[in-house]
C-alpha cells in the first residue's frame, strides 16, 4: 500500500491546550479516513508527541527532524486544509526539494475530496463541477464519477469522465437511478447509478484534464468538443 504523509496544523499560531487537542483529533481523522480508502497514512504529530512535548523548544525540534525523515520514505504528501503552519510549510519545501507529489486536500473532513489516485494528479470530486449540477439533468454531458466508485488501480482523472447518454436516473427527480454512459477515455460503454457520479464538469477543469490524458472522445457539451454521441440507452 501507498505510505502518504498527512500534513495539518499542531499548535499553528495558537499555544492553547484546547487548540491542541482540537488539532490532534483532526489529525486522527484525517489518517483514518485515509486509511480508510486503501492508504497508509503517518501524521508526524500522532506519533512523536507521544514521547516529545511539543511546548518545549529542543523536543518540538525534534520531533519536526523526524517528520522530515519520514517524509523522505513517503510517496505523497497531502496538505490538510488551507491553514499552513510553520512546521506544515517547512514540510511542503522539503517535498517539493525532493520531489515528492503535494497533494492539497481543500477539505479535509470530506472524504471525497481525498487525493487517492493511481498516478500523480489529484483526483477530482464535487469541487470539480458545476454548482448544485447534481439537480440537473446530466443528459449529455461530461460526469465526473467518484473515485471511489472506481477500483483502486483505475483511480485516476481520466478514469472518471464520462459522457451521459440517457437513462431515468439523468433526471434528479426520476424514481429510476441508472445512467447510461461512455467513458471519454477509451470509449468504453456501460451504466452505472446517478449517486456514482459527483456532478457535472466545470469547463475550466475539463480544459486542464484534457491536456493530461488522451482522451477516445473530446467530450460533447464541453467549449469546441464535438463528440459524436452512441445511441441514448433506454432504462430496463
Amino acid at each position: 500500500m501507498k505510505l502518504v504523509y498527512i500534513a495539518s496544523p499542531l499548535r499553528g499560531d495558537s499555544t492553547s491546550a484546547e487548540d491542541y487537542g482540537k488539532n490532534i483529533r483532526q489529525a486522527a481523522e484525517y489518517c483514518e479516513k485515509a486509511c480508510s480508502l486503501g492508504v497508509i497514512a503517518f501524521a508526524p504529530h500522532l506519533y512523536f508527541t507521544q514521547f516529545y512535548n511539543d511546548t518545549i523548544a529542543e523536543e518540538r525540534e525534534k520531533g519536526l527532524e523526524m517528520g522530515l525523515a519520514m517524509l523522505e520514505k513517503c510517496e505523497e504528501l497531502w496538505v490538510m486544509g488551507n491553514s499552513i503552519s510553520r512546521g506544515m510549510r517547512g514540510e511542503i519545501a522539503y517535498a517539493k526539494e525532493l520531489g515528492i507529489p503535494i497533494h492539497h486536500v481543500q477539505d479535509p473532513h470530506d472524504i471525497e475530496y481525498y487525493p487517492v489516485s493511481a498516478d500523480n494528479n489529484a483526483l477530482l470530486g464535487r469541487h470539480s463541477c458545476v454548482p448544485d449540477s447534481r439537480e440537473q439533468d446530466y443528459t449529455g454531458k461530461v460526469l465526473v464519477m467518484n473515485f471511489d466508485t472506481l477500483r483502486p488501480e483505475y483511480r485516476s482523472r481520466q478514469h472518471q469522465l464520462w459522457i451521459a447518454n440517457g437513462g431515468f436516473g439523468c433526471s434528479p427527480t426520476a424514481r429510476g437511478r441508472r445512467i447510461f454512459v461512455t467513458s471519454l477515455y477509451d470509449g468504453e460503454q456501460t451504466s452505472f447509478y446517478r449517486q456514482d457520479f459527483a456532478g457535472i464538469l466545470k469547463s475550466e477543469v475539463w480544459e486542464e484534464v484534457k491536456n493530461q490524458y488522451d482522451f477516445a472522445l473530446s467530450g460533447q457539451g464541453m467549449p469546441g468538443c464535438n463528440a459524436e454521441m452512441p445511441q441514448e440507452g433506454m432504462e430496463p
